[in-house]
C-alpha cells in the first residue's frame, strides 16, 4: 500500500510527457506478448485519472491482452479439430427407398438406386446387413463393377426381389457401406404390398371330431385378386375311394362379403358336407378347383378330420391316444384318486346309461356318478371315479401277472358303442 502511494505521488509530480514515457516503459516491461495487449495497455494508461494508479492501469491492460490471447487459442483449436472435407470421395444419393405398389405372389422385381461420387477420389462401396433371406422371399444387392465409383461419375446399386408364398405388407432393406466419412453407411429399402392371385381362406377344411354316423360340414372362401374376375371352371375330389362320403357346393360371394378381404376382386363360398359312413379314425381328402387364371390354373384345398366315438373319456391322467389312465407312483399308506368324465355326444346322449362290467386288479375301486345333460341337450357327462385305496399292497398293478396293466370295462346302452375299455397303469410304493 505504501508503494502504491509513493508511485501515485511521483506520477502527480512528473510532467505529462514523462508520464507517457513511463507508461510505455511499463507496457514494454511486460514482454512482447502481442500487439493487441500492448496497445490496450497503452490506451488504458493514458486514460488514468489524476486519482488513479499505474498498477491499476497495467492490470486492466494485461487482462485485455489475455482475453484476446484466449480467443486466438480457441479459434486455432477449433480450426485444428475440423476435418478437411474439401478432398476425398463424396456420396450424393437422391433416393433411398422405393415403393413398388402391388405385386403378386410368386412375382418379383428390381430397382436401381443411382449413386453419384461428387468428390475427387474413388467412392468405394461394400455390402452390409440385409433384412431379407427368409423362406418367403429372396433379395439380392448388386454393386457396380469393382465396387467403386470414380470422381464425378455415377453408377447403379440394384436391389432385386422374388416373392414366394408371402402376402401382405412387404419391407426389405439393404445396408451399403462407403468410404465417404460424411456417410459411412446408407440403408436402401424397397416397400410394397404382396397380393395373391387366388387364395382360399382358411387354407383347409377342418372337421373337428365328427361322430360315427353323423353329418357335418365345413366352409372355405376362395378369393380372386385380379381383373377380370376369377372363374372356377371345375371342382372335384382327389381320392375316389372316399369321394362318396363328401359333397361339395359352390356359390358366389356378395359384394359386401368380398369387401371384407383386402385387394380381393371377387370370391366364392365352397362348402363340403361330410356324409355318414366313414369308419372310426382319421380321414383325409382334397378338393381340386380348376380356374381360368393362367398363372394359377389349379387350387388344391385339403379336407382333414377324425371320426370320433360317440362316447369318450376325459380327465387328468387320461391318455386318449393310448387309451390308458396313468397314475404317478402311489404311496401305499396314502392312496390316490383320479376324477374322470364319460362324455356322450349326439342324438342318444341323454338316453345312454353305463354299468361296470369288470375291474382288475381287485385293489382298484371304481365308481360311476349321476349323469348330467348339457343345457343345449347335445351332450351329457357322467363322473367316473377311480381310486387306489390307502393300504394297497406294494407293486406294479398288484394282483395281476407281471407286465399286465389294469383294466376297467364299462358297458353302455349306446347303439353305436356298446362297451368302453380303459387300461390303468400304476405302481404302489411301500
Amino acid at each position: 500500500m505504501l508503494r502504491a502511494h509513493a508511485d501515485e505521488s511521483r506520477l502527480r509530480r512528473e510532467p505529462q510527457g514523462k508520464r507517457s514515457d513511463r507508461s510505455a516503459a511499463t507496457g514494454a516491461a511486460t514482454g512482447h506478448l502481442g500487439s493487441a495487449g500492448y496497445t490496450a495497455g497503452m490506451t488504458r494508461t493514458k486514460r488514468v485519472s489524476p486519482g488513479g494508479t499505474v498498477f491499476g492501469a497495467w492490470q486492466r491492460g494485461a487482462a485485455a491482452w489475455l482475453s484476446g490471447l484466449a480467443l486466438i487459442v480457441a479459434a486455432t483449436g477449433n480450426l485444428a479439430a475440423e476435418p478437411d472435407v474439401s478432398r476425398g470421395p463424396r456420396l450424393v444419393l437422391r433416393q433411398e427407398d422405393h415403393d413398388f405398389g402391388k405385386l403378386e405372389t410368386d412375382g418379383g422385381g428390381q430397382h436401381a438406386f443411382v449413386f453419384t461420387n461428387a468428390g475427387d477420389q474413388p467412392l468405394k462401396l461394400e455390402r452390409g446387413k440385409e433384412t431379407c433371406g427368409c423362406c418367403t422371399c429372396v433379395c439380392e444387392t448388386k454393386l457396380p463393377d469393382g465396387g467403386a465409383i470414380g470422381p464425378n461419375e455415377s453408377a447403379a446399386v440394384t436391389l432385386s426381389w422374388t416373392i414366394k408364398r408371402f402376402t401382405g405388407a412387404y419391407h426389405q432393406s439393404s445396408t451399403i457401406l462407403t468410404n465417404d466419412p460424411r456417410r459411412p453407411e446408407v440403408m436402401l429399402a424397397v416397400v410394397g404390398r404382396i397380393v395373391p392371385v387366388v387364395r382360399a381362406l382358411p387354407g383347409q377344411f377342418v372337421f373337428s371330431s365328427p361322430l360315427v354316423g353323423a353329418t357335418a360340414w365345413s366352409e372355405v372362401r376362395v378369393y380372386g385378386y385380379r381383373s377380370p374376375p376369377l372363374k372356377i371352371t371345375d371342382c372335384r375330389l382327389s381320392d375316389p375311394a372316399s369321394a362318396a362320403f363328401f359333397e361339395t357346393a359352390i356359390s358366389p360371394l356378395s359384394a359386401e362379403e368380398v369387401a371384407q378381404e383386402p385387394d380381393a376382386v371377387n370370391g366364392f363360398l365352397l362348402r363340403v358336407t361330410l356324409k355318414p359312413g366313414l369308419p372310426l379314425g382319421p380321414f383325409r381328402q382334397d378338393v381340386v378347383l380348376a380356374t381360368d387364371v393362367e398363372s394359377k390354373p389349379k387350387l388344391e384345398i385339403s379336407i382333414q378330420g377324425q371320426i370320433a366315438h360317440p362316447v369318450s373319456v376325459a380327465g387328468p391322467g387320461w391318455d386318449s391316444r393310448a387309451g390308458v389312465l396313468k397314475f404317478p407312483p402311489v404311496a401305499g399308506q396314502a392312496g390316490a384318486q383320479r376324477n374322470l368324465l364319460l362324455l356322450v355326444r349326439g342324438p342318444h346322449c341323454q338316453a345312454t346309461t353305463f354299468r361296470l362290467v369288470r375291474v382288475a386288479p381287485k385293489c382298484l375301486a371304481v365308481e360311476l356318478g349321476p349323469t348330467k345333460a348339457s343345457p343345449d341337450g347335445q351332450s351329457a357327462r357322467t363322473p367316473l371315479i377311480v381310486r387306489i385305496p390307502a393300504g394297497s399292497p406294494p407293486g406294479t398293478c398288484p394282483g395281476l401277472p407281471a407286465g399286465e396293466a389294469g383294466q376297467i370295462v364299462i358297458g353302455t346302452s349306446h347303439p353305436q358303442q356298446p362297451q368302453l375299455r380303459l387300461l390303468v397303469s400304476f405302481t404302489v410304493k411301500e
